[in-house]
């Protein structure tokens, strides 16, 4: 009897640390089991402020070293860097540059209007709308992924917000119906308690409850892996460390569903608008062959 073919999975990050801190685990899982697990990097996390008037090159440097942190860290849980894609695109900007209208935005910290990055997946791709939907468009044609990780509609990081609604939207254009699984990052303090709590478990915020959650409880080598990997991360650990280990519990949870649209951050209210104008756009390019 053939082997049957391998799920592919994809795990859509804001920023550097957000694929270890929601689903550290969910990874290690779908490696053991043989599936072939690539991450996406939507941002580099260079807009991390500390201290007034700093350089451009400051930014730039740090959103090297995020990279270089994300790449250690998924090592460590078996993603090896070549399944790693860096996309670059501004931190901070992925809200405004889904609100943009075709403009070429700016970003706030390290100045530039395309990506600097050259180890990036398309260096010098210019900060539009346009770009990062035909970014991810491409990714999710290329690879097929059976499930997609990404952020949970109600994150109150608009970073994490925007992201959502790239990735429906490029998966839309795709014409592909992967599982979704949405992680939650920024909630009102949520986890609580803050710091190291391996043993306690993750349950959704009484808001959400009633959509339906999938646990995945943690092996305690993967737990121990996961505390690892979250280490590598060390210019987050300097300022942010009993935030980052608040996700080291013994499961984690990914909402099955995005849940109501009046639930939705004012960012998705654009959404089904903005899928709805991209019909008859389909149609026509189909009619014309």
């Amino acid at each position: 009897m053939p082997k049957s073919p391998r799920k592919r999975v994809l795990v859509l990050a804001p920023h550097p640390d957000d694929e270890v801190l929601a689903a550290g685990g969910a990874i290690q899982e779908h490696l053991r089991k043989k599936h072939i697990v690539k991450v996406v990097l939507a941002t580099l996390g260079d807009g991390q402020r500390r201290g007034l008037l700093l350089p451009k090159k400051h930014f730039l440097r740090l959103g090297e070293r995020r990279y270089r942190e994300s790449l250690a860290a998924l090592e460590l849980l078996g993603v090896h860097r070549e399944r790693v894609i860096a996309l670059g695109y501004p931190d901070r900007g992925l809200a405004p540059l889904w609100q943009s209208n075709g403009s070429i935005c700016s970003s706030r910290y390290t100045k530039v209007r395309a990506v600097p990055y050259e180890f990036a997946r398309t260096p010098h791709a210019l900060y539009t709308k346009a770009a990062l939907l035909a970014e991810l468009q491409e990714i999710f044609c290329q690879e097929r992924p059976e499930i997609v990780y990404l952020p949970h509609p109600r994150d109150r990081h608009r970073d994490h917000q925007a992201l959502y609604l790239f990735a429906e939207a490029a998966l839309h254009q795709s014409a592909l119906h992967p599982q979704r699984r949405y992680y939650l990052i920024h909630y009102a303090g949520w986890p609580l308690p803050a710091g190291r709590h391996p043993q306690r478990p993750l349950t959704p915020p009484r808001r959400l409850r009633a959509q339906t959650w999938l646990n995945l409880e943690l092996r305690p080598e993967q737990l121990q892996r996961k505390c690892e990997a979250i280490a590598r991360y060390r210019s987050q650990i300097k300022y942010f460390e009993e935030n980052l280990f608040r996700f080291a519990r013994r499961n984690e949870l990914f909402a099955l569903h995005a849940g109501p649209t009046h639930e939705s951050p004012s960012l998705s209210l654009h959404l089904p608008r903005f899928l709805a104008a991209l019909r008859p756009a389909r149609n026509s390019d189909r009619s014309r062959g």
